[in-house]
């Protein structure tokens, strides 16, 4: 699986290198996804810190492209972790992904409109973030929701109730 992300993400260095803007890579170690979740009973949150990613940057920012392996995600409780695996079809979808090289900034504001692809499915989302660009990285900050149903997945359910049918998702990725 990694193979295949590690070639994946070569695949879109090689092409973004065809043109003469920067190309910077995620600094994996300084950046992360997190989530969180609800059910009437409780709440929790995961987070990833092995993500991959990269930017292709001439004077703004012009194209971005994200990818993070499920079974990466830590909410600090193995049983809740392997349960997600199973309810993700992690063997099946294990990445998730995102792209986008239709971005407007304004000011310090980026807006990715792009593309996620969760669970084997593909929708189009609007990702609001700020921007921090110094002389030695770029920090994007941002969040925003996803609907776990409009990617196919059957929603867990504890006591007989379902969890809530959305993920909040925050992410801080350092280039």
């Amino acid at each position: 699986m990694m193979k295949a992300l590690q070639i994946l993400l070569v695949f879109v260095l090689s092409i973004f290198s065809l043109t003469s803007q920067e190309t910077l890579m995620l600094k994996a170690d300084q950046s992360y996804i997190k989530y969180d979740a609800k059910h009437v009973l409780h709440a929790w949150e995961g987070i990833n810190e092995n993500i991959k990613g990269v930017i292709v940057k001439d004077q703004e920012i012009e194209k971005i492209a994200i990818a993070a392996q499920v079974v990466d995600f830590d909410s600090g409780n193995a049983g809740r972790d392997a349960h997600s695996l199973e309810v993700l079809e992690a063997l099946k979808f294990p990445t998730i992904k995102f792209y986008s090289e239709k971005i407007k900034t304004q000011g310090d504001v980026l807006i990715f409109d792009g593309e996620v692809e969760f669970h084997g499915q593909k929708k189009s989302i609007l990702v609001y973030s700020t921007l921090k660009d110094d002389d030695d990285s770029i920090v994007i900050n941002g969040k925003f929701r996803l609907i776990p149903s409009e990617f196919l997945i059957e929603l867990p359910s504890f006591m007989l109730v379902k969890m809530e049918d959305f993920l909040n998702i925050q992410f801080e990725l350092k280039f």
